[in-house]
C-alpha cells in the first residue's frame, strides 16, 4: 500500500486532497443541518402568528432597511384607511350612522382610496371618525364583523402617521397586517445554535400546504387567540374563531407528522383578551356557555381556554408546553422565545417543567 501511495503523481495527490476537502465540507454541512433547529408557526388565521414570527426579526435580525420601511409605509396607510372605511360601512350597515357627529369626516373616509397616502387632510377626517360616538358604538359591535382590532394602534397615533416624512418603524411593522400566503422562511443564529423559522397561510385554504413539508421539525409554536372567543371567522361568517383554533390544535398535536416534535401553545393577543373580557362574558358565546366565570374573569379565562386546548391532547406521554402572550409586545415575547429556547436546546421538553 506504502508503495502504491508514494505512485501516485502530484495532480492525484491534489485530486485526492480535494476530494477529502469536500468530503469534509460535506459532513460539516450535514452535521449543521442536523443540529439546526426547525420551528414551525401553526395557528388559525388572524392569530397573531405572523406578528410573533416578526418579532423574532426585531429580536435576532436585522434593522429594518430604508426600503423595507417604505414598505411597510404604504401598508400602515392601507391598513388605517381600510380598517377605518369598513367601520364607515358597517356603522351604515347596523345603523350606527344615526350616531354620527361629524358627517362631514364621516362622506370624507367613506369616499377615500384604500391605497391613498394619510395627508393631514385625510389623517384629521381619520381622528374624528376614531372619536366619534358614532364610530365608536360600531366598534363596540366589531365581533359582528370582520375586522383586525390591533388597527386602533394605528388610529391613536394618526397624528405621527398623517404627518408629510412619516416613515414606519419597526414597532409599527408589528402591528401591519399582510396575510400570510404560502411558507415564509426565516434563519437567525441564536447563543451559537441556527433556528430556522416557518410562517405558514393561516387560512383554511392555506393549510394543506403544511404537514408533508415539516414532518422533522423540532417544535410547533400553535398560536391561538384567546381575544377571538366571540368572532367569526374570516372565510366563514358562521365558524366561531376559537372553536376553529381548538379543532386545528387537535389536528397537529395529534398528528402522525408531529408525534416526535415538541409542542409549545402560545395563547397570544392577552391585553385584547383583558379588555374584551370586561364587556362581554365569554359564556354569553353558546360555544362556551359552560365558563363558569362572569365578567373580568380573566385568570380564570386563560385557565378555561387553556383546559380545552390541554384536553385535546390525546398522548398521555406528551407534555404541552404553554404561555400567554401578547405578539406586539416585544419584551414579551423575548421572554417567552427564551424559555421555549432553553427547553428546546436541551433536548428534554418531558422533564423541563415548562408550566406557567
Amino acid at each position: 500500500m506504502g508503495a502504491c501511495g508514494s505512485s501516485m503523481s502530484e495532480e492525484d495527490k491534489q485530486a485526492l486532497k480535494r476530494s477529502k476537502e469536500i468530503e469534509q465540507k460535506n459532513l460539516e454541512a450535514f452535521k449543521r443541518e442536523q443540529e439546526k433547529i426547525k420551528l414551525l408557526l401553526l395557528g388559525a388565521g388572524e392569530s397573531g402568528k405572523s406578528t410573533i414570527f416578526k418579532q423574532m426579526k426585531v429580536l435576532y435580525g436585522a434593522d429594518l432597511t430604508d426600503d423595507e420601511r417604505r414598505t411597510f409605509t404604504a401598508v400602515v396607510y392601507s391598513n388605517t384607511i381600510s380598517s377605518m372605511k369598513i367601520l364607515v360601512e358597517k356603522a351604515k350597515e347596523f345603523g350606527k350612522d344615526s350616531l354620527v357627529e361629524d358627517k362631514a369626516s364621516f362622506d370624507k373616509v367613506d369616499a377615500a382610496d384604500e391605497g391613498a397616502v394619510i395627508d393631514e387632510d385625510l389623517g384629521n377626517a381619520i381622528k374624528s371618525m376614531w372619536a366619534d360616538p358614532g364610530i365608536q358604538a360600531t366598534w363596540e359591535i366589531r365581533s359582528e364583523f370582520q375586522i383586525v382590532e390591533s388597527v386602533k394602534f394605528y388610529f391613536g397615533d394618526i397624528d405621527r402617521i398623517m404627518q408629510p416624512d412619516f416613515l414606519a418603524t419597526q414597532n409599527d411593522m408589528l402591528y401591519a397586517r399582510v396575510r400570510t400566503s404560502g411558507i415564509v422562511t426565516e434563519r437567525y443564529e441564536i447563543d451559537g445554535s441556527i433556528f430556522e423559522m416557518y410562517d405558514v397561510g393561516g387560512q383554511r385554504n392555506e393549510r394543506k400546504k403544511w404537514i408533508h413539508c415539516f414532518d422533522d421539525v423540532t417544535a410547533v409554536i400553535f398560536v391561538a387567540a384567546l381575544s377571538e372567543y366571540d368572532q367569526k371567522l374570516f372565510e366563514d361568517a358562521d365558524t366561531n374563531r376559537m372553536s376553529e383554533a381548538l379543532e386545528l390544535f387537535d389536528e397537529i398535536c395529534n398528528n402522525r407528522y408531529f408525534s416526535e416534535s415538541s409542542m409549545i401553545l402560545f395563547l397570544n393577543k392577552k391585553d385584547l383578551f383583558a379588555e374584551k373580557i370586561r364587556i362581554k362574558d365569554i359564556k354569553d358565546t353558546p360555544a362556551f356557555a359552560d365558563f363558569p366565570g362572569g365578567l373580568g374573569d380573566y385568570d380564570l379565562g386563560i385557565e378555561f381556554f387553556l383546559s380545552k386546548f390541554l384536553a385535546l391532547n390525546k398522548n398521555p406521554d406528551r407534555t404541552i408546553y404553554h404561555h400567554a402572550t401578547c405578539a406586539t409586545d416585544t419584551g414579551n415575547v423575548a421572554t417567552v422565545f427564551n424559555a421555549c429556547k432553553d427547553i428546546i436546546l436541551r433536548g428534554n421538553l418531558k422533564d423541563s417543567g415548562f408550566m406557567d
